[in-house]
């Protein structure tokens, strides 16, 4: 075992006994129901439990300090709920919720008591593949295993340190410091490239278990580099400078933007359309393909194959988004061209359209030009549904990478206190002849529990 990934482990472990001492205490000094002091205890718990609920969404969802003045403009009106504080007020002082929440235990040396906040996640997942390449596919997996840290230093600089172990190697994941200016948020350090709404989505928030086909293709994840944050109330910009993927150490130089508006932002709906657009020079093998939405097996069924004719590639995206009380809907259209040297350019494109529906009547989260995770509102937790068709196409000029059309459908529920989600899918796959004509089932599941 390496040593980054024992670090990560240990992490890990800490943290659940770190929870469950936090758990224990509170325990311990509840008062019980039906005494003097008992109704403000419970509204203090819930508070507090608000509180670590808003630090991890901030925290997993790379939520920056805004500029301007980010409350909402509207007004609850007969029978509809309060307006939530500001959707961005609890990153602005973590030591707020230290005291209570996530801290590292006082046996830690060097690190106890220092405002330094853990957190984490495991995921394990089944899928069933009913036929076809994949048919003999079918089993469990660790699809994360994650560990981390975070602190806010002051009310202008944080430090974020996070690795992946999940296949036996360590991996950084973000890895940067960020300076919060009256010119708007600089982050140094390895951290996700400003692409798409899905691709700037942390995976605990999005609705399906992986992301649709051409945001795999065409998604850069994350690299080492310097990136730029503007947050006002109804838009927003991200740009990034990149080179290397530290974990794969490949890549040169490239540029990435992305900017959103939503006009008509309120508390209770919701309208935001997007661009991003990423340049990229060359210094590898270029080459799309993606998972048919299905992170068991490795077996991609559309690639474009490995070429080293290209110099450089752009990928372009639009994105359209509407939601409103328990309702959703997002769409994306990308597009992405290679410049070959002694060869035609070639051009790939896809898109995804995708609904949602909180069936338990929670409320929409939008932040910062992103959909974060549902809150359940019940003691039981909450349900949603969704629906989404998905395809792309790598077929273009000499290439014949395949084209694949992917419909889905979800249902998850949310845990009380929202640490723990159970997902579930039924996709239908179906591709081109290139891709080898196949037509069939993949059925999922994946219990979720972050912290």
């Amino acid at each position: 075992m390496t040593t980054s990934r024992f670090l990560t482990l240990a992490i890990l472990v800490l943290a659940f006994q770190a929870g469950a001492g936090i758990s224990l205490s509170q325990a311990q000094d509840a008062v019980p129901a039906g005494q003097p002091g008992a109704e403000e205890a419970e509204t203090e718990t819930v508070e507090q439990e608000n509180q670590a609920a808003d630090l991890r969404d901030a925290i997993n969802d790379d939520l920056v300090s805004p500029l301007g003045d980010s409350s909402e403009s509207s007004e609850p009106g007969p029978g509809e709920p309060t307006p939530p504080p500001d959707e961005e007020y609890w990153y602005q002082r973590f030591e707020s919720v230290t005291e209570s929440v996530q801290t590292l235990p006082e046996r830690i040396p060097g690190l106890q008591g220092r405002g330094w906040i853990h957190f984490g996640r495991i995921e394990g997942e089944y899928g069933h593949f009913t036929g076809g390449v994949l048919k003999d596919e079918s089993g469990f997996n660790f699809r994360s295993l994650r560990g981390g840290l975070i602190r806010q230093f002051n009310d202008k600089t944080t430090l974020k340190f996070e690795i992946d172990a999940t296949d036996g190697d360590s991996n950084f994941v973000d890895l940067w410091a960020r300076y919060n200016s009256r010119f708007g948020v600089f982050t140094v350090g390895n951290q996700r490239v400003a692409q798409t709404l899905v691709n700037q989505t942390s995976r605990l928030s999005r609705t399906f278990m992986e992301v649709p086909l051409p945001a795999d293709a065409f998604g850069l994840g994350r690299r080492l580099g310097v990136g730029w944050d503007l947050h006002y109330k109804k838009l927003g910009g991200h740009l990034t400078a990149f080179g290397k993927d530290l974990n794969e150490d490949i890549g040169k130089l490239g540029y990435g933007g992305r900017m959103y508006v939503n006009p008509t932002k309120t508390i209770f709906s919701m309208f935001h359309v997007g661009l991003s657009a990423i340049q990229e020079k060359m210094d590898r093998d270029a080459r799309f393909r993606a998972y048919p939405e299905s992170r068991v097996s490795d077996i991609r069924l559309v690639d474009t194959g490995k070429h080293s004719e290209v110099d450089e590639q752009t990928i372009l995206g639009v994105e359209l988004a509407w939601a409103r009380k328990s309702y959703s809907f997002r769409s994306e259209y990308f597009v992405t061209e290679w410049d070959r040297t002694e060869q035609e350019d070639t051009r790939f494109d896809g898109f995804y359209i995708q609904a949602n529906w909180a069936i338990t009547g929670e409320p929409f989260k939008y932040a910062q030009g992103k959909f974060l995770r549902i809150r359940p509102d019940n003691p039981y937790g909450a349900f949603e549904v969704a629906i989404r068709y998905s395809q792309l196409d790598l077929n273009d000029q000499d290439i014949l990478g395949g084209e694949q059309r992917n419909s889905s459908v979800a249902v998850n529920w949310y845990g009380p206190g929202n640490q723990l989600r159970i997902q579930s899918s039924l996709i239908h796959y179906d591709t081109d002849e290139a891709a080898g004509n196949e037509d069939d089932y993949i059925v999922q599941v994946r219990a979720q529990v972050h912290w």
